[in-house]
């Protein structure tokens, strides 16, 4: 794959925007299908794309991402192929697929393996088991999450042995930490890593919409004013651990910042929800630092320039969305279609900010989330 000439990329997944305009920005010919084709999508792309399916019933997502690949490859020239959320151990035969490898993504996305590869290789992480695995030593309160599955919708604590008992289904328990959510940006080539921004994770925040450990969005790059923030321990993690399973391309480490130091969570096999702060903090291209990786050829770590901020808006009652959002504010992305409509608890769209200060960044985040919901309709 020669990545130093515009490329006729192909993009699916159930939401790809970030990556989508990210390609786009880079100059590349962009195609893009997935479940949302909001306007900031379909405007930045040559063409796009509704997937027909409903991402709640299992497979749907994957029989209609692979209905419209395959259309596409019998039609068009494409380049390469980027599979997105929720179809990214697909396999497709016939084009070069820009992914780490099904088989990888598929055990690196598994919580209690990597939970174990992670201690095995004795690198800080939390006491993970299966639930209905016996536990000789185990402090309520617990956390519970699936097995597989991003975003933190599904997990909860577990307060006391009758509540874990009654759990069913492929789920993992861990040991609750307090600690501060962060993640790290790390771009890889199967060999070496480099670690491109540590970034700062909004969970759970209520001004969003957010509640219990839902994703919420990012700050960058990861607020450094406090001697108890170990970036520079953070850092080198992220890159051994990527050297270490061979990752390739984007990738994201998330840890939990604690009063003994960093502790990994999970590790993210793909591009990450933060692509937008990193990009607006460091002028960085996320998607051609990508392109480059599977050629060899690596990054040097960005210096950041201030501080970029993406925030998710969650409905907070039912919505509808009556007009264009960029008519309340220009910093916006994931922007809706008008006359659609939002459930209490669905995304609405995604907020922007840059700022010299991280301080600076939080305020425009939270004036312009007050903004949008205000422009929103209650139904």
């Amino acid at each position: 794959m020669r990545a130093d000439r515009p490329l006729k990329v192909l993009v699916v997944g159930a939401n790809v925007r970030h990556i989508a305009c990210s390609a786009a920005r880079a100059g590349h010919d962009i195609l893009a299908a997935d479940c949302y084709s909001d306007l900031d999508l379909a405007e930045s792309v040559s063409q796009s794309f509704l997937l027909d399916c409903n991402p709640s019933i299992p497979g749907d997502l994957a029989r209609s991402a692979e209905n419209l690949i395959r259309t596409v490859l019998d039609r068009d020239q494409i380049d390469c192929l980027i599979l997105g959320p929720g179809i990214e151990e697909m396999r497709i035969e016939g084009i070069e697929i820009l992914n780490n490898p099904p088989d990888k993504f598929s055990e690196v996305s598994d919580k209690l393996w990597l939970a174990r590869w992670l201690e095995h290789e004795g690198f800080p992480t939390v006491p993970t088991w299966s639930v209905g695995e016996e536990q000789d030593f185990r402090v309520f309160p617990l956390m519970v999450k699936p097995r597989k599955g991003a975003g933190g919708t599904e997990n909860m604590l577990v307060k006391g042995d009758e509540d874990l008992a009654n759990l069913e289904g492929d789920l993992i328990v861990q040991e609750m930490v307090e600690g501060i959510s962060a993640s790290v940006s790390v771009m890889a080539d199967g060999e070496e890593a480099v670690a491109i921004s540590a970034n700062e994770q909004l969970i759970g925040t209520d001004w969003l919409g957010g509640s219990g450990f839902r994703y919420c969005g990012n700050i960058s790059p990861l607020e450094r004013s406090r001697e108890d923030y170990p970036v520079a321990d953070m850092i080198e993690i992220a890159e051994e651990i990527a050297i270490g399973l061979n990752l390739v391309g984007s990738n994201g480490i998330d840890f939990l910042m604690t009063e003994s130091g960093p502790v990994v969570l999970e590790v993210n096999p793909r591009f990450q929800g933060s692509l937008d702060a990193v990009e607006i903090s460091t002028g960085m291209n996320i998607f051609q630092s990508h392109l480059l990786s599977f050629d060899g050829n690596l990054p040097k770590r960005p210096k950041p320039r201030g501080f970029g901020g993406r925030a998710i808006l969650f409905a907070k009652d039912d919505l509808k969305i009556e007009e264009d959002l960029r008519g309340v504010s220009r910093w916006l992305a994931d922007i809706p279609r008008p006359g659609s409509c939002a459930k209490m608890g669905d995304p609405v769209s995604s907020i922007l900010s840059f700022g010299e200060n991280r301080k600076k960044t939080i305020d425009l985040l939270h004036s312009r989330s007050s903004s949008i919901f205000r422009a929103c309709r209650r139904l």
